[in-house]
């Protein structure tokens, strides 16, 4: 699971809301002046619609407004997050951390940001004090999971993804993310397992099926595997890319056997299809043109 999709980054709420900051809670009215809430309440409207730069600003405005507000700045990080801006996503959350230390929302969201930056003890130490604070949160589980895992630390990292399935059996990221664990240490099985119970709670995204078709055309069953892996191609394309496989986390068993399976006629003939397809709709062309 990429970092942003699993699991929200900068977010508090479900994964599976597409705009992660309509989870963010509008500011209490008494921390602020009446002007300073109107742009923050705007703020985070315009978030909600795509409109992440004019959000900024407002918010920037009301953050000058109430220095003081540890709503305001939580809100102005994750809406830095949204941005790819992590360095000013850690400083707005790192002040929001020194005025409500014991806030887990805060907490999660900070971590989220040192994962980005690649900071992993940092994200380690706010994500494991977020989750003895909410120990109920599936997202904070599975983002501490995703933490361990960055640091190696494969039986930690099962153990959260464990842990947020128990909170959340729906939890599909962190079924797909403890598969990820068993290839790397060699359990191929039970990995295959695990991705299969991934499709089975979701069959829509691509990265389960080109995890399972890889592992799959590992073990010899070629034919399957390339089906499935052409279906990964056409479900997204972008997962043949490694880069992106790195930001969802793979390791390196994964990402070294992923590129035998990309490589075979079906699926790459898959993904070149797919190419084609995505660009005529960014180009408005119909397949008849």
């Amino acid at each position: 699971m990429s970092l942003a999709v699993v699991l929200g980054m900068g977010g508090w709420g479900s994964l599976a809301s597409a705009q992660v900051l309509m989870h963010v809670p509008v500011p209490n009215g008494g921390l602020m002046q009446a002007q300073g809430l109107q742009l923050a309440t705007d703020s985070l409207r315009l978030a909600q619609f795509g409109q992440a730069e004019e959000a900024l600003r407002r918010l920037q405005l009301a953050v000058e407004m109430v220095p003081n507000s540890s709503e305001l700045h939580y809100v102005l990080g994750n809406v830095h997050l949204e941005l790819g801006d992590y360095a000013q996503a850690n400083q707005s959350l790192q002040k929001a951390r020194a005025l409500a230390p014991e806030d887990a929302a805060v907490l999660y969201s900070l971590g989220s940001s040192y994962l980005r930056q690649g900071s992993y003890f940092a994200a380690t130490e706010a994500l494991e004090r977020a989750v003895a604070l909410q120990p109920d949160n599936p997202n904070a589980r599975f983002q501490l999971g995703n933490a361990y895992w960055l640091l190696n630390d494969g039986d930690r990292a099962r153990q959260e993804y464990e842990e947020a399935l128990k909170l959340d059996p729906s939890y599909w990221p962190a079924m797909n993310n403890i598969g990820l664990v068993d290839y790397e240490q060699g359990d191929i099985d039970a990995a295959i397992d695990r991705w299969e119970r991934t499709l089975e709670m979701i069959d829509s995204m691509a990265e389960p099926y080109l995890a399972l078709a890889t592992a799959l055309y590992i073990r010899g069953e070629t034919e399957r595997a390339e089906e499935l892996g052409a279906k990964a191609m056409r479900l997204d394309p972008e997962y043949a890319r490694l880069q992106v496989l790195r930001e969802n986390l793979w390791g390196e068993k994964l990402m070294r056997d992923v590129q035998i399976l990309l490589r075979t006629r079906p699926v790459a003939e898959a993904l070149q299809q797919a190419a084609i397809d995505q660009f005529n709709q960014q180009m408005g062309l119909s397949e008849s043109e």
